[in-house]
């Protein structure tokens, strides 16, 4: 057996094919190089069970199952960080571009091009997220990675720094490491609320991907931390070159209109303690510690109430145990408890996040899931060396 096939020998692999013939015929040929195979599933229901009670650690995607695409199943192979490739009769225009860096066996498939895309796209995904600390940068194949990272430059963002000006031109896109950066919407006679937040899980300047270069918030650094820079030109240029990166900018600019929109309700119709717990859930999903850098002249501004408001809120929470506050500091206690503090005012935005992106904001939806044993294994008849 030569290194190729060492390399593979007891992998379970997840085989998505509605041709049953095809399917038989992949699977008798991987088991007879000792691979374990996972299914095959024909469609998108069955594959996604596969996934869910066996410990996969690859999959053979076909894309269309029956008349259904099979990007859901690439998805949750995405965010679980199990490696897949596409085995299809497509061209490459059908896939979303979040999926532009997987590699392509067309068909038929040749025996060689299957072995080399499983070993291939399992070490791509192993070094795709390069050690970087901002979510989307992660999330990028190792093509893009090496495309991105040569055009970067690591800055500290310090409290109180604008990176964003209010009707100002958008020079420099940061991508969030740690901190936090508040989303301010200002009044001609100087009245402001913060409406967004901004953590390691996205970026700023997301109106350049639709041609505008201006911003009509202020975008202030709320706790320090630290990002990676790129000026607005070499950004646009390399969204242009990689459209993995693209998309997910693209996707997180919805995902924080969204947010802006359930922060005006919020604002609207919910009471400031509400409001307070929404707040304080928001930014611990975008820290690493429980406890928050925070004083009353932080909440009031980013809540738009006065500091009497957040004088008056902190000690309900403290009193009903979700929280413990001390000079410039607050310290979570009972995070499930403050999201039903909250009374609706968070999740949804938070929700919609995994959904558009398919990693979780807190970071934690690009681990594994690896639980129970191999699922049912299927044994093809065996072939020539096209399928």
């Amino acid at each position: 057996m030569n290194t190729v096939f060492d390399k593979l020998a007891r992998k379970a692999v997840l085989i998505v094919e509605d041709d049953y013939t095809l399917a038989s015929e992949l699977a008798s040929k991987l088991t007879q190089t000792g691979i374990d195979v996972v299914g095959p599933a024909p469609n998108v229901e069955q594959a996604l069970k596969y996934i869910e009670d066996s410990k996969i650690e690859a999959a053979i995607l076909d894309i269309n199952l029956g008349g259904t695409m099979v990007f859901p199943v690439a998805d949750v192979l995405s965010k679980r960080n199990i490696p897949f490739f596409f085995a299809t009769g497509y061209s490459r225009d059908v896939v979303p571009p979040r999926f532009a860096d997987r590699i392509f066996v067309e068909k038929p498939l040749d025996t060689g091009a299957i072995y080399s895309a499983l070993s291939s796209c399992g070490s791509s995904t192993a070094t795709a997220a390069g050690g970087q600390k901002n979510l989307i940068l992660s999330a990028l194949s190792p093509r893009e990675n090496d495309l991105v990272r040569p055009l970067l430059n690591p800055v500290h963002l310090v409290q109180g720094e604008i990176l964003e000006q209010q009707f100002g031109e958008i020079t420099t896109v940061f991508f969030i490491e740690s901190g936090t950066v508040s989303v301010v919407a200002s009044s001609p006679n100087g009245s402001q609320v913060e409406v967004g937040l901004i953590g390691r899980e996205g970026l700023t300047g997301t109106g350049l991907l639709e041609g505008d270069w201006r911003t009509p918030y202020n975008m202030v650094v709320l706790t320090e931390g630290s990002a990676q820079r790129i000026d607005t030109d070499g950004f646009l240029r390399l969204v242009q070159r990689a459209p993995q990166l693209r998309s997910l900018s693209s996707s997180f600019s919805r995902t924080l209109a969204i947010q802006i929109g359930y922060t005006a309700l919020a604002n609207s119709r919910y009471s400031i303690e509400q409001r307070l717990a929404r707040l304080l859930l928001m930014l611990n999903d975008r820290s690493e510690d429980k406890m928050l850098l925070l004083t009353h002249e932080h909440m009031s501004s980013m809540l738009g109430v006065r500091r009497s408001g957040v004088t008056g809120a902190l000690p309900v929470l403290e009193g009903e145990k979700l929280i413990r506050s001390v000079r410039g500091k607050v310290i979570i206690i009972d995070r499930e408890g403050l999201i039903l503090k909250a009374n609706g005012t968070y999740g949804i935005p938070e929700a919609e996040y995994e959904r558009l992106m398919g990693f979780s904001l807190r970071g934690t939806g690009n681990a594994k899931k690896a639980v129970g044993q191999p699922g049912p294994h299927f044994y093809g008849p065996h072939s020539g060396e096209k399928w």
